[in-house]
């Protein structure tokens, strides 16, 4: 639910290929958003050329309180704020510095033995994604962690050095 007076990410659905145009006019008005992208290679027929894509295609996140509400749905390009049930649905703050986290890291990956359980909840605390929570998908030679943005349904999945990792509290 969207809190009156302390501002709260929300995640906002855009037309095809208007992130980086809503994240514009946002700054135009001084709203505060989030739209994680990436730098890949993209290939034409005759060159290379490194571009930043959107990490979640047609989605960036907001942070607002109530009174901000028309104003973000009234930009050309917002097809609506992600709700359930009629209200819009908050997006905590840890869940957004995880993206902020990962997308600024330089990932290098070492194997361990350290034993997790699948499903187990855990925290980095070490490395350049210190900070970053998620939840073991997989165990093995190789710890798989997934970062989740559960009000979109959106997995990011790294492959991390157990050593770095220790159980959530």
């Amino acid at each position: 639910m969207l809190h009156k007076v302390t501002p709260q990410w929300f995640a906002v659905y855009t037309r095809s290929c208007a992130e980086k145009k809503v994240a514009g006019e946002l700054e135009k008005q001084g709203i505060e958003y989030y739209l994680p992208l990436y730098r890949t290679i993209r290939q034409w027929s005759d060159r290379k050329k490194k571009i930043e894509e959107p990490l979640i295609k047609s989605y960036l996140f907001v942070r607002i309180v109530q009174k901000e509400y028309l104003s973000v749905l009234k930009i050309w390009g917002v097809v609506r704020i992600v709700h359930f049930s009629g209200q819009p649905v908050p997006i905590p703050e840890w869940q957004i510095n995880n993206l902020k986290i990962l997308l600024g890291a330089d990932i290098m990956i070492e194997n361990d033995a350290r034993d997790f359980k699948k499903n187990e909840e855990v925290v980095i605390v070490r490395g350049s994604l210190e900070g970053l929570r998620g939840v073991i998908t997989k165990v093995g030679a190789r710890k798989k962690l997934v970062i989740s943005i559960t009000a979109l349904n959106y997995n990011i999945s790294v492959n991390i050095d157990s050593r770095f990792v220790e159980a959530a509290s």
